[in-house]
């Protein structure tokens, strides 16, 4: 057994929000804790005289949606005492033969949550069990409590539409994780207490007042979380000032197991984290029950008080700052502080704050970053720092419309803008933050423009097929592997690496390839050994056939066919009801009246081309091989993507120019490709419009959209009265959604 030399290296882990590619970070953790496993059965080893010798402990974990799902789910598997390795079902016996090494992380994020369900799994979020009862109480997991026993579920009655997709499959995974029959050992590299901190988005919200001479200034503030301390999961006895004396909930593994009386401590527990990751409109919200003493510090006085992770705030007791609720007397005289949620990540997406300050021995000075004298760092797994093109030119309208549909992917995406913790992660030469994101490298030494398969469709693309979830998990344990073999160092002259053994000084296997910034030797922080070191292999790309593409479509219309009725009986009254039902029906075995089945067919049919456009665009589909063009296959991808774009019935090359970024000449060459009898039978296959715009320009379309016979006749009709004059009758026939300036 190896005796430690004493020295530490804190870890603080955040996780960004990410939705279905959280399926990338829980692989990056599922790897860390393989590492951390097999280098302390290597200090218990024959070889142990020659292992690094230092403790390296993971203090605290923050996480907004996704990454909240990941803390939580990743804190009860390494709770769980039947928690093994799985191997993969065949491997050569030289790379990695780990599938995975905690099960219950890979069964949440791949095995179980599709659009679809695959391989025997009984739930998917296309079913409609959520839209025709109320869940059990057992399973009720919409409502958190502020006691040990449940509360009652909701009475049967009519059916609520709380979300687009069927959120009750979250509810099944959150359970089935923390079903718990044995409580594991406590791992020496965790922290007792592990510190778990989710952001939640506070609809409710939380008043504060601040005294000026000349007034009180109010505020509400709607970004909350939730702070966890975890005993009985670490037995590094490792004290945060932050985090020890910040408002927390304490909870024990020992209560995990399954029929003790604090079970349903732990079953709060994982409701918060589906609250971080309640995705809105798409995944239902959840409530979350607290007491006002969670906000205020306790009635006593005593020092544990709501801390803020600001620096000229978080050494400061609350009465110096006082920055403390002001609750209305109605408010505090409620037993029970209720509130519901949206995702955590609308607000706080990286919550890199709450690691760092919980890293901190001194609340006011900075974690100390160069090389030669750190000894703790915040790392952030980041599934989303891949480039995305910003909206074209025009985009949004300014109609109230599209700027209330631009609202809530412009406040997303401006949560997850941290440019200065970004910033110094990406600085090699900094040893207090870093990155771990998606990289993809081919064989040939390139780097694929979309690293993870989940990206498309704005992170909701993972739940298409369980192939690019296990891709992405994979991907994260090998991009997990790389930064712990490459990165993630400290020159031989930090203390750390100072007080190894010296035949561990020696060894190639715990050398980074290349030296520090500042040209010196560098030793990785956490050594690979065992089956740790063997290379996690790079997964293939995975692609979607055409029919399990179909079936989504189907399944996609079978969940609007019991939504729509259900979201019009809840929200709309008399005649209106009817009209909008009757769009909103199938056509069934006989004809109906012009208008009947509109809505459907019009919804249906922008989903499938939004999926099918984000799928040709990154080569996830079978069948769209676009490579044999003289323009590099990327730019065709994107030049057919936007002929598949919803918004436009017809494009023109310079719009296509104008979207993909891609020049003109480029453009006009790939559809002249598309046109001819090289595309053939293929879905490819473009076609060319009979009309043009009003300057005459040429306009465009995949063969599958083009338009019917009659359309086309209608369309010509159109247009020729409107070039004779008659503006309003021209205006009567149909006429196709095309770049400006549209057609004439």
């Amino acid at each position: 057994m190896q005796v430690l030399s004493g020295k530490e290296f804190q870890i603080g882990l955040t996780m960004s929000g990410a939705v279905s590619a959280g399926a990338y970070t829980a692989g990056v953790v599922d790897f860390l804790v393989q590492a951390l496993d097999e280098w302390e059965k290597a200090r218990n080893g024959p070889d142990a005289a020659g292992i690094p010798n230092h403790r390296v402990g993971i203090k605290v974990m923050s996480g907004a949606s996704a990454g909240a799902i990941t803390a939580a789910i990743g804190t009860v598997a390494l709770a769980d005492a039947k928690q093994a390795p799985v191997p993969f079902d065949t491997r050569d016996g030289k790379t990695q033969s780990i599938k995975c090494w905690l099960p219950k992380l890979y069964e949440s994020w791949v095995a179980k949550p599709g659009l679809v369900a695959e391989e025997g799994q009984p739930l998917d979020f296309l079913q409609t069990t959520d839209l025709e009862s109320f869940p059990a109480p057992d399973d009720d997991f919409s409502r958190s409590s502020v006691t040990t026993s449940t509360e009652p579920a909701p009475s049967n009655g009519t059916p609520k539409v709380v979300s687009v997709l069927n959120s009750r499959l979250l509810d099944a995974i959150a359970k089935a994780a923390i079903d718990v029959e044995a409580a594991a050992p406590p791992r020496p590299y965790l922290a007792n207490p592990l510190h778990i901190y989710l952001t939640l988005s506070n609809l409710r919200g939380i008043p504060y007042k601040v005294p000026f001479e000349g007034g009180d200034y109010h505020m509400i503030t709607h970004g909350d979380r939730v702070h966890y301390a975890v005993t009985g999961v670490g037995s590094w006895d490792s004290p945060s000032l932050f985090a020890g004396t910040d408002r927390k909930r304490d909870i024990d593994t020992a209560w995990l197991v399954n029929g003790h009386e604090h079970k349903p401590q732990w079953k709060n527990f994982s409701i918060c984290a589906l609250a971080s990751a309640a995705f809105p409109l798409g995944l239902a919200p959840r409530e979350i029950a607290t007491e006002i003493e969670e906000y205020d510090g306790r009635p006593d006085g005593g020092a544990c008080f709501r801390r803020f992770p600001i620096e000229n705030l978080a050494g400061r007791s609350a009465d110096e700052t006082s920055i403390v609720p002001d609750w209305e007397a109605a408010t505090r005289a409620e037993p029970v502080f209720g509130f519901r949620t949206a995702d955590g990540g609308i607000i706080d997406n990286d919550p890199f704050e709450y690691a760092r300050f919980s890293l901190k021995t001194e609340l006011g000075v900075r974690i100390e970053p160069t090389l030669e004298k750190a000894d703790r760092a915040v790392i952030m797994i980041s599934p989303f720092p891949e480039r995305r093109p910003i909206a074209p030119e025009a985009k949004p309208a300014a109609d109230l419309v599209s700027i209330y549909r631009a609202l809530l992917p412009s406040l997303i995406d401006q949560a997850r803008f941290k440019p200065s913790e970004l910033v110094l992660a990406a600085d090699p030469a900094h040893a207090s933050r870093y990155l771990i994101g998606p990289s993809r490298v081919t064989p040939d030494g390139k780097e694929q423009i979309y690293g993870i398969a989940s990206g498309l469709l704005g992170g909701f693309g993972g739940f298409v097929a369980r192939a690019y979830r296990d891709h992405d998990f994979q991907l994260g344990r090998r991009n997990c592997q790389k930064f712990l073999r490459e990165a993630f160092a400290l020159p031989y002259d930090n203390d750390i690496v100072a007080h190894w053994p010296e035949p561990a000084k020696r060894d190639d296997r715990f050398k980074t390839s290349e030296k520090t910034p500042g040209g010196k030797e560098a030793h990785v922080i956490v050594p690979l050994v065992g089956s740790a070191r063997d290379e996690v292999l790079l997964p293939e790309w995975p692609r979607l056939s055409q029919a399990r593409f179909e079936v989504l479509q189907t399944r996609i219309a079978q969940r609007f066919d019991a939504l729509a009725p259900a979201l019009l009986a809840e929200n709309v009254t008399g005649v209106l009801r009817v009209l909008l039902g009757f769009a909103a029906r199938p056509l069934r075995l006989f004809p109906l009246p012009p208008g009947i089945g509109l809505i459907r067919k019009r919804v249906l049919a922008f989903v499938r081309l939004t999926i099918l456009a984000d799928l040709v665009l990154r080569d996830q589909i079978e069948g769209w091989d676009l490579s044999d063009t003289t323009v590099p296959e990327e730019a065709s991808r994107a030049i057919t993507a936007a002929l598949i774009d919803p918004t436009y019935d017809q494009r023109t090359s310079a719009g296509i120019a104008r979207a993909t970024h891609v020049p003109e000449p480029a453009v006009e060459a790939v559809l002249a490709r598309l046109l001819d009898a090289h595309s053939d039978g293929k879905p490819y296959k473009a076609w060319k419009a009979p009309w043009t715009d009003r300057n005459g320009h040429s306009l465009y379309t995949l063969a599958s959209r083009a338009p019917t016979r009659l359309d086309r006749a209608l369309t010509i009709v159109g247009i020729t009265l409107t070039k004779l004059g008659l503006k309003w009758l021209g205006g009567l026939f149909p006429k196709p959604r095309t770049d400006p300036p549209g057609v004439a």
